[in-house]
């Protein structure tokens, strides 16, 4: 796989283009409702697309990969009322005996939450991922309508001559200062 860096624009969009079943629409609607759920899961359910499908986009493109982090930052207050809520009430679940539900039991666990809020701590942490958090709205704007990526050898018509005869006036240069004797 090659590496996709955040400084090729072309190959990230090019990554991008290469699910053309999913569309940018729907990319950044999931990025959207994860920044306000945390919930990959949920996110997804939410735009209609399978979590595997979405996984397989986050690997193959690095400007979703750390809008999706932005998103996950984004949403920790959330993650932290869910860490409250469950450590404060607890999670009741039900007790079946032969295949009957009997009873109910509160469990107060919160391990795994604390596990993912550590791991927000060091997404949080991470450089890329804090600039992508900040830019948040910027970046999804562009995911939306990225921009046009030109190679530098390209021109419009073809004709360099024309286009460099277009910007020289008359007044650029004067024949007189090229003398033919090779004096000045």
């Amino acid at each position: 796989m090659s590496d996709l860096s955040p400084h090729a624009p072309a190959t990230m969009l090019a990554a991008l283009e290469a699910a053309p079943d999913l569309p940018r629409a729907t990319l950044a609607a999931f990025v959207q409702t994860l920044s306000q759920w945390g919930n990959v899961r949920a996110a997804a359910a939410q735009v209609g697309v399978s979590r595997q499908h979405l996984y397989r986009m986050r690997r193959a493109s690095a400007e979703f990969r750390e809008l999706w982090d932005a998103a996950l930052v984004l949403a920790r207050p959330q993650v932290e009322e869910v860490l409250a809520d469950r450590a404060l009430n607890g999670m009741t679940e039900s007790v079946f005996y032969h295949g009957e539900e009997v009873a109910t039991r509160t469990r107060y666990d919160a391990r795994l939450l604390l596990a993912h809020l550590g791991r927000l701590d060091r997404l949080e942490a991470t450089f890329a991922t804090g600039r992508a958090a900040k830019e948040f709205d910027q970046r999804l704007g562009r995911l939306l309508n990225p921009p046009v990526v030109r190679d530098w050898d390209e021109d419009e018509d073809g004709d360099d001559d024309a286009f460099y005869a277009e910007d020289l006036g008359e007044d650029d240069f004067d024949a007189d200062d090229f003398a033919e004797d090779g004096s000045d």
